[in-house]
């Protein structure tokens, strides 16, 4: 009676060890329903292969024990596929390895993976646990009935004592695992609706942002354009009302491209960009904001030939232009804004360097996360879009920081030959 417990508990264990596999691997490494059913597969498969290479097998606690817990587990929760591919595991190795009643074995798998589908298919969605519990011991039990009357039909006998432990044993076995394996369903669930919650608040947060980026520049616009209607007014002020309209229209076109840019960055005309020479062109459009805010700007370009990376020019410019902005701003009180440019045989490095007021450690690490900014007013959308469009070109970008002493921020692309 000892060796049979034995043999359980050892199933046991390899049954709750595929439990605890689903729950850590899953979440990182599967996402939909199929993909779930093939993890399930590939650890049952896993764990089956160790367990009949490593572990004794007694025929009546293979199709006793292991056979109804696992092809009750498999149909009720995962479906025809993994349960498919259990059944037929289990008749093979019932029959091949473990030398079980094959005619009670086949009836019995089938009976009870049919019942375990219409469960699935049917009442799962909608079962709390007391009534799955209750239905995979009604199916356990019928398969036990099926598979002892063809046993003993067929002209084999075996010990009631023994039996009535290897019975004991699948009916504890079966409430421990289901209700182990329903905590993991649960708690993969819960994820899951965490996951779109705060993808839901996400996608609010965006509309909100949004309409209020954008209606700023659209009130101002209109206020111009009704200004325009007013009588008497003459061609100078007329010219400079219709200028700022057609300012506030392209500031908010700019808010939406920058949105789309985020959403879905891309590529659509990659070509080889002279980096100094682009460097150089940005230095007039920020240099009147540096003026403004006492900053001085200096360009260190640590080779003298052109060196040349692949990608699209005016996000490339984008990126920069938002970077310089950015470094110019956290330098409220003045300071110096030095970007520099070396090459190595491989890779070209662009340093954008403030003496600003910097950031901590907390605020490194929310670097382009969607709406973090240290600004008083901002979305922190002009990062988003930056490390979104670095990324999409090939690059990498890194960020370092003092508080007190300044940021560093550092692209890395790929050299162009």
């Amino acid at each position: 009676m000892l060796s049979v417990l034995a043999y359980e508990f050892h199933g046991l264990l390899y049954i709750l060890t595929a439990c605890m596999l689903i729950l850590i691997v899953k979440p990182r490494a599967m996402v939909t329903v199929k993909q779930r059913g093939l993890l399930f597969i590939a650890i049952f498969v896993l764990l089956s292969v160790c367990y009949m290479s490593m572990e004794e097998i007694d025929p009546l606690v293979f199709a006793l024990y292991l056979i109804p817990i696992l092809t009750a587990l498999s149909s009720m929760f995962e479906g025809w596929p993994a349960s498919t591919v259990a059944w037929i595991a289990f008749l093979v190795c019932g029959y091949w390895i473990a030398g079980t009643e094959p005619v009670a074995t086949v009836v019995g798998a089938t009976v009870i993976l049919l019942l375990g589908l219409l469960f699935h298919f049917k009442w799962l969605r909608t079962s709390e646990l007391s009534q799955l519990m209750y239905k995979a011991l009604l199916f356990i039990a019928i398969y036990e009935a099926v598979y002892i009357g063809i046993y003993y039909q067929r002209g084999y006998e075996v010990p009631l004592s023994m039996l009535a432990v290897i019975l004991a044993g699948t009916f504890l076995s079966t409430a421990l695992v289901f209700f182990t394996f329903y905590q993991v369903r649960n708690h993969e669930r819960m994820r899951e609706e965490l996951y779109n919650a705060e993808k839901y608040h996400m996608i609010g947060q965006l509309a909100a942002s949004i309409s209020h980026e954008i209606r700023n520049p659209l009130t101002t616009t209109r206020g111009f354009l009704q200004m325009m209607g007013k009588p008497n007014i003459n061609q100078e002020a007329l010219e400079r009302y219709r200028m700022h309209a057609i300012d506030g229209i392209e500031h908010a076109n700019s808010i939406i491209t920058d949105y789309l840019n985020y959403a879905k960055p891309s590529i659509e005309d990659a070509r080889p960009i002279d980096v100094k020479a682009e460097i150089n062109a940005l230095i007039p459009w920020v240099s009147p904001l540096s003026v403004m805010s006492s900053i001085e700007i200096n360009i260190v370009h640590e080779q003298e030939q052109c060196f040349y990376i692949l990608g699209e020019p005016k996000k490339f410019q984008q990126c920069l232009l938002n970077l310089m902005k950015n470094a110019i701003e956290a330098m409220p009180g003045g300071g110096v804004l030095t970007i520099t440019t070396r090459v190595d045989q491989s890779n070209v490095y662009i340093q954008i360097a403030d003496t600003g007021i910097g950031m901590n450690k907390l605020q490194l690490k929310r670097i382009g996360m969607p709406f973090f900014t240290t600004k008083e007013k901002g979305t922190g959308l002009g990062l988003m879009v930056v490390v979104s469009l670095v990324k999409v070109m090939g690059g990498q970008i890194v960020f370092s920081s003092k508080t007190g002493k300044g940021t560093i921020c550092e692209i890395r692309y790929v050299l162009h030959s």
